[in-house]
């Protein structure tokens, strides 16, 4: 590999990462607040499916709310995770096995950082729950990369 190839990996996969940190940041805004995906969610089902809109009660609307939000969370951070581990592994040839702990525990420490940017934020809270959601997320992409690894490597011969 060249070196110019070499800066040009390392380049795209850390702008993709410092891209998704602050689309992520973004998220964690006013304007994302439970309120306003409540109403989006409302909109959207409405507009989506109509007859399943009409029957969603008020409570049962919160709690799809309140799971869409918690998946927003396990998605995001996932995918941080994931980038993360291709900074590490594309961008700077690092070892998975020093690459994987370093990028979940990137993931922990920008879920933590978010909680406490979202403690200053009017609307918004801080919530150890929401830190816990995001370690779920980045634990479960460490897991995927970590499967796809072991398929990719074929079977071993002990």
């Amino acid at each position: 590999m060249t070196q110019s190839s070499t800066h040009w990996r390392k380049g795209i996969t850390l702008l993709s990462c410092l891209l998704w940190m602050v689309i992520m940041i973004q998220f964690s805004t006013q304007a994302w607040s439970g309120a306003r995906t409540y109403s989006l969610l409302e909109h959207l089902l409405q507009w989506g499916s109509p007859p399943i809109a009409a029957q969603l009660t008020a409570e049962r609307m919160a709690g799809l709310n309140y799971l869409v939000r918690k998946m927003a969370h396990i998605t995001e951070y996932g995918l941080l995770t994931i980038l993360a581990y291709g900074l590490g592994r594309l961008g700077f040839q690092q070892p998975r096995g020093l690459v994987l702990p370093l990028a979940w525990g990137g993931a922990a420490l920008f879920a933590i950082t978010d909680e406490v940017h979202q403690w200053f934020v009017p609307g918004r809270g801080a919530s150890p729950l929401d830190v816990g959601i995001d370690l779920l997320g980045a634990s479960l992409a460490v897991g995927l990369i970590w499967a796809v690894s072991l398929l990719r490597s074929g079977p071993q011969v002990h």
